[in-house]
C-alpha cells in the first residue's frame, strides 16, 4: 500500500480551517446516495458530477435548489427531512480522510484549529464525535453559525475572529468548488486536498 501523501503546511499560517464533508471525514457519497433516494421518490435522478457542485452548500439550500431545478412535487422541508433521515444511517461507518486527518493530530495544540463546515450543528457534532475529532477543534462554525453560506467567506471568516488571528495568516483545507471561492474571498491560503486524497477512501 502506498504511503498516506503529506499535505504541506504554509510557513506563514498560524491558524488552521478545516471543511468537514469531502475533507475531514469521507462522508460525499453518503450524502450523494441519499439524495438520490430521497430525490428517486419524485422521478428525479442527478449525477455525482452535478452533486460535486453543491458540495459545501447547506443541506436545505441544496434541497431548496433541486425542487427549483427540477421542478419536484414536493415541499422543500418535506425532501430535506426525508434525506436527513436516509443519511444518518449511512453516516453510521464513518471513514476518515487520512492525509487530512492526520494534519489534526499533527497540529493540534501546536497552532489553533476550527472547523468550517456547511453541515448542520447537531450533524457536525455528532460526526466529529464519531470520528474522535472533536476534542482536537478549539472552534466549530457550522451553517446554524452565519448568515451567508460558501462561497460566501463569512464562515470562514468566523472562524479567523474565534481564533483571534488575521485571516492572511490562516490555511484553509477544503475539498469544495465553493468552499475554495470562500477561503479565498476571505484573504486565506487555501489547499485543494482532492490531490493528496488516498484512493481507497473511494473504495
Amino acid at each position: 500500500m502506498s504511503k498516506t501523501p503529506i499535505i504541506p503546511i504554509e510557513p506563514t499560517a498560524k491558524a488552521l480551517i478545516f471543511d468537514m464533508d469531502g475533507t475531514l471525514i469521507n462522508t460525499i457519497e453518503s450524502h450523494f446516495e441519499a439524495w438520490m433516494v430521497a430525490c428517486g421518490k419524485y422521478g428525479v435522478q442527478f449525477t455525482m458530477e452535478y452533486f460535486f457542485t453543491l458540495t459545501g452548500v447547506p443541506p436545505i439550500q441544496i434541497s431548496k435548489q433541486l425542487v427549483e431545478k427540477f421542478k419536484m412535487d414536493v415541499d422543500v422541508h418535506q425532501l430535506y427531512t426525508e434525506k436527513e433521515a436516509i443519511v444518518k444511517e449511512k453516516l453510521k461507518d464513518i471513514k476518515l480522510i487520512k492525509p487530512v486527518a492526520d494534519l489534526v493530530h499533527q497540529y493540534h495544540g501546536k497552532l489553533p484549529l476550527a472547523v468550517g463546515t456547511g453541515s448542520v450543528r447537531k450533524l457536525a457534532l455528532e460526526l466529529l464525535e464519531n470520528a474522535k475529532l472533536l476534542h482536537l477543534f478549539d472552534h466549530i462554525i457550522t451553517s446554524d453559525d452565519v448568515d451567508n453560506y460558501k462561497p460566501h467567506p463569512e464562515t470562514f471568516l468566523k472562524c479567523a475572529e474565534l481564533m483571534n488571528v488575521s485571516p492572511a495568516y490562516c490555511q484553509v483545507f477544503e475539498d469544495g468548488k465553493l468552499g475554495i471561492q470562500a477561503g479565498h474571498a476571505a484573504g486565506m491560503m487555501v489547499t485543494d486536498v482532492k490531490p493528496y486524497y488516498e484512493q481507497t477512501i473511494w473504495n
